[in-house]
């Protein structure tokens, strides 16, 4: 028969576990209304992350503050008891989006494009180089001076990493978070451009040369952030047109460059070799040849086959945009925590 006492200590331990759910359970609740799921938020919490922590006023404070930095939500919405929760997204975005698309919805993906600019910049090596930006044109002509037969995923990369501008790949979002293609935007005066496509060889090329024209043509100048939903190569947005040429005149060295081929359209094979003959006297990728082909002339099926034959089992442009990304960090002065909610953002077990 159990001694009384211990009746006493069981019913105090299911007080506190009752008292400490709820603590967590209404924390949970309140970041749902602006788009976190209880499942996604538990995704980023530390490993040595328990709920009972917060069970105390400076454990709720605590995990407020974590989830805060992680989620850029105002901490103080959260341990408030009353307080509404409030994501933190700049008042300058300037979305580039479909007319089907409401602001709102893209504003999970900014707010975890924050998130993600502040964990890499606290530990980013590379600093600003004064006197950059080049035009395409004179970009377009520093880099193939170096040797290389055209400019490739992992070139202008790295000139933007080594210019002091970190690229960062987010790829862990709320399933039902509409997100972006691109984002280029200054944090504390450092330019900061975040892309999400998930396609593994050539279309990040584009993308990149495409927010890199945002920041040269100063899009981004005095906090405003640069939102494209899509990148359309044939958007009627100014901005968007200036970034398209600036993208198409890096890559190719026309600003309006669309790859047509002579006679009929091409089959995989065909467009395999014509696009390595064209890359090497062109000088262009021949992965963006055959997808500005593939968009030309709305031939997806086959620019797709043709991109898997060159890529031929390479690594995927996430994988050393992850990579490069990590070697540009000192990680010596990250919290393992910090590295670690990158490392998921950027979902770099999957990269």
């Amino acid at each position: 028969m159990q001694p009384k006492h211990w009746h006493t200590v069981i019913n105090a331990t299911r007080c506190i576990m009752t008292v400490t759910n709820e603590t967590m359970r209404h924390l949970y609740k309140k970041i749902k209304t602006v788009g976190y799921p209880e499942r996604y938020v538990n995704t980023l919490l530390p490993d040595w992350w328990d709920d009972a922590i917060a069970e105390t006023p400076s454990g709720l404070q605590q995990a407020s503050l974590i989830l805060g930095r992680l989620l850029s939500v105002q901490p103080e919405t959260l341990w408030m008891k009353d307080a509404n929760p409030v994501l933190v997204v700049p008042d300058g975005c300037k979305f580039k989006q479909r007319v089907d698309t409401k602001t709102h919805e893209l504003a999970i993906a900014c707010a975890l494009a924050r998130a993600a600019a502040r964990l890499v910049l606290s530990a980013f090596k590379p600093g600003l180089k004064p006197g950059f930006f080049p035009d395409a044109g004179e970009l377009r002509q520093s880099l193939l001076s170096s040797g290389s037969p055209w400019i490739g995923f992992q070139d202008l990369l790295s000139y933007c990493l080594e210019s002091g501008i970190p690229v960062i790949f987010l790829k862990h979002l709320p399933s039902k978070a509409k997100k972006m293609a691109g984002v280029s935007f200054e944090h504390d005066g450092r330019p900061v451009i975040v892309l999400t496509q998930v396609k593994p060889h050539g279309y990040l090329l584009f993308d990149l040369a495409h927010e890199l024209g945002h920041i040269t043509l100063e899009h981004t100048k005095n906090g405003a952030w640069v939102v494209d939903e899509t990148i359309d190569s044939d958007s009627d947005d100014e901005e968007e047109r200036g970034a398209n040429r600036f993208a198409l005149e890096l890559l190719t060295g026309i600003p309006d460059c669309k790859i047509v081929p002579v006679g009929r359209h091409l089959f995989q094979q065909q467009l395999v070799n014509a696009s390595m003959r064209l890359g090497k006297s062109r000088k262009i990728d021949p992965l963006h040849i055959v997808l500005n082909y593939g968009h030309t002339f709305q031939q997806w099926a086959v620019a797709s086959q043709a991109v898997k034959a060159i890529a031929d089992n390479q690594p995927t442009d996430q994988h050393i945009l992850v990579r490069s990304l990590l070697a540009a960090l000192d990680l010596e002065a990250m919290a393992e925590d910090d590295i670690a909610a990158l490392k998921r953002l950027m979902g770099e077990d999957g990269a």
